[in-house]
């Protein structure tokens, strides 16, 4: 079973197990790979463009166009709220309030539809884990939508750790990077993020560890070049050896 954070259904892994598992590493350290996950793993923004426009007519203010939605997922609730309000302070508590609501009440009753996974994402996950990486998710998506949404996709034993805005700050603060390379013991030089927004990439950038973007979500390539991406990934086939070429310098 994976490790999360806080505890879900599944256990910890003992240190000295993951120690045990783990069959790649730089210079006799752990080595660890954090994921995105909405635009990165899985396609999510017909769901979140859904819950968010019907939380802004839920509250009384305009529904943002779903193009508009679509561009600013990754951002954090918080955020993209005071966006959709014009900054009004009180509606854009609302408004976060109303869609982590109902985010939960979806995902907790069943009724969100399964949001699909990218082309290759359980395989690349597969193959990363088979070959001794730990494999983590950071993400700005609540707990209860990210750990649904996992289990759903039966994708839970082949995690080590996940971090959601319900522990720590969202991306793009270095929290979620630091707090998953914290609990399974992984330096920042062997530790690489993978993500598809400039709030990865920030997120990354303020931890101190590299950065491979993803050109089939939400950012244009071109843009997470231009933010320091090493690598701008076509297919999850490629990513293996880029991993590599990164940790090994």
């Amino acid at each position: 079973m994976g490790r999360f954070y806080p505890a879900t259904d599944a256990a910890f892994f003992p240190k000295e197990k993951i120690i045990a598992r783990n069959k790649s590493m730089v210079d006799g350290e752990l080595t660890l790979v954090i994921f995105d996950f909405d635009g990165t793993l899985c396609d999510s923004a017909t769901t979140i463009i859904r819950q968010m426009r019907r939380a802004c007519t839920d509250i009384g203010v305009p529904a943002p166009a779903a193009e508009m939605v679509r561009a600013n997922i990754g951002l954090g609730v918080e955020h993209v709220a005071h966006l959709y309000t014009n900054n009004d302070a009180e509606k854009s508590v609302q408004l976060a309030a109303r869609y982590r609501s109902l985010s939960v009440e979806e995902y907790l009753s069943g009724d969100a539809p399964l949001d699909p996974l990218y082309d290759g994402a359980r395989e690349v996950l597969e193959t990363l884990s088979e070959a001794g990486y730990l494999v983590g998710i950071t993400t700005n998506k609540g707990r209860a939508g990210l750990t649904s949404l996992l289990q759903r996709h039966n994708l839970v034993s082949l995690l080590d750790v996940t971090v959601t805005p319900n522990e720590v700050a969202p991306k793009p603060a270095a929290d979620m990077a630091l707090e998953a390379m914290r609990l399974v013991g992984v330096e920042k030089s062997h530790c690489v993020l993978v993500g598809d927004t400039l709030t990865d990439s920030g997120c990354a950038r303020n931890a101190g560890i590299g950065f491979i973007g993803v050109s089939w979500g939400y950012n244009k390539p071109e843009i997470l070049r231009e933010d320091g991406a090493v690598a701008v990934l076509t297919d999850f086939a490629e990513l293996p050896d880029i991993i590599s070429t990164h940790l090994t310098g």
